[in-house]
C-alpha cells in the first residue's frame, strides 16, 4: 500500500499549492491513499465544511487529520462529529473520547487501513492528555485485521514526536510529524518496520514566518501584540512523504520525503471572508 502524506494545509495558499500538485503527484506515485493535516486550511485556523468538502470531494482526499487549531471554527466543531474522514487529536484536552482519534479507511486496492492523529503534551496546553497513554487504548480499537496503522503526531518538541514514534516501533506502520510547519530531512525506518519523520513540514506559503504573514509575526515576536495575524501568499511549497507499506505484515519498506514549489506568480491578495 502506498500512502502520500502530506503536511500542514496552511491557508489558501496551501490549498492552492495542494491543488497544483496533487493530480501530478497521482500520476507519478499512483497512491492507495492521501491523507493531509487541515487544521490550518481556513485561513490559518481550524477546518470549515466548505474547504473540508473542497479537500474530499473536489480533490480526492481519503483522510484529513487535525491539531490544536481543529476547534477554531464553530461550524466545524459540530459538523466534525459526524465527518467520516475526519480524525482529532485523541489526547487534547477538549476530545472526549480517544475513539475520535482513529479511523479506519479503505484504500483505493480495497484494502483496510488505520489512522490515529494525538497531540504534544511538551510546550503545548498543559491540559492536554499523555499521548503515549492515550495510544495504547487506540491500538487496542483497531482491528488485529488491519496491519497497515498510521499516526499523525501533531507536536511542538522534537523529542515527543521522535519518543512516541521509537515507543510503536514495529507496531505502526508510519509516523509523521506535523504542527511545526518546518520540513525535517530526517525521513527513516524505524527498527526496519516504522516509517518516520520528526516533521512533514507545512504545505503552504514560506515567504513568512511559519505561514504567517512576516510583518506581524515579527511584531509579536518582539512586542507579544497579536494584531493581522493572516497566512502569507508567497513562496508555495508542498511538503510530504510517500510511504510503501506491506500490507500483510504492516511493515514500512520505504519512505521518501517531497518538496515542490509552485511557480512564482504575484501575491493573490488577502484569505476568502468564508475561509
Amino acid at each position: 500500500m502506498r500512502i502520500l502524506a502530506i503536511g500542514d494545509i496552511m491557508g489558501k495558499a496551501g490549498r492552492q499549492a495542494l491543488a497544483h500538485f496533487l493530480p501530478s503527484l497521482r500520476s507519478e506515485f499512483n497512491p492507495d491513499a492521501v491523507l493531509v493535516n487541515g487544521e490550518n486550511a481556513a485561513g490559518g485556523f481550524g477546518l470549515t465544511e466548505k474547504i473540508y468538502e473542497q479537500l474530499t470531494s473536489q480533490l480526492g482526499v481519503d483522510c484529513v487529520t487535525m491539531g490544536n487549531h481543529w476547534h477554531d471554527k464553530r461550524e466545524f466543531v459540530r459538523f466534525a462529529e459526524q465527518c467520516e474522514r475526519i480524525v482529532l487529536p485523541a489526547n487534547m484536552m477538549n476530545v472526549n473520547n480517544p475513539a475520535k482519534g482513529v479511523r479506519i479507511l479503505r484504500s483505493k486496492s480495497g484494502k483496510n487501513f488505520a489512522v490515529m492523529n494525538v497531540i504534544g503534551k511538551t510546550f503545548m496546553h498543559a491540559d492536554n492528555l499523555s499521548p503515549f497513554v492515550h495510544l495504547e487504548r487506540m491500538m487496542d480499537l483497531i482491528p488485529q485485521a488491519v496491519k497497515v496503522r498510521i499516526l499523525d503526531i501533531h507536536a511542538e518538541a522534537t523529542s515527543e514526536k521522535q519518543g512516541v514514534a521509537q515507543h510503536l516501533v514495529g507496531r505502526v506502520s508510519l509516523v509523521y510529524g506535523t504542527h511545526s510547519h518546518v520540513p525535517t530531512a530526517d525521513e527513516r525506518i524505524l527498527g526496519g518496520k516504522t516509517g518516520f519523520i520528526t516533521d512533514v513540514g507545512m504545505t503552504g506559503p514560506y515567504d513568512s514566518v511559519i505561514g504567517i504573514r512576516k510583518e506581524a509575526a515579527i511584531k509579536r515576536l518582539m512586542t507579544g501584540e497579536k494584531k493581522n495575524f493572516q497566512p502569507a501568499n508567497g513562496d508555495r511549497w508542498l511538503c510530504a512523504v510517500i510511504a510503501d507499506i506491506d500490507e500483510d505484515s504492516g511493515s514500512c519498506i520505504k519512505i521518501q520525503r517531497l518538496r515542490l514549489e509552485v511557480p512564482d506568480r504575484p501575491d493573490d491578495g488577502p484569505e476568502e471572508k468564508d475561509d
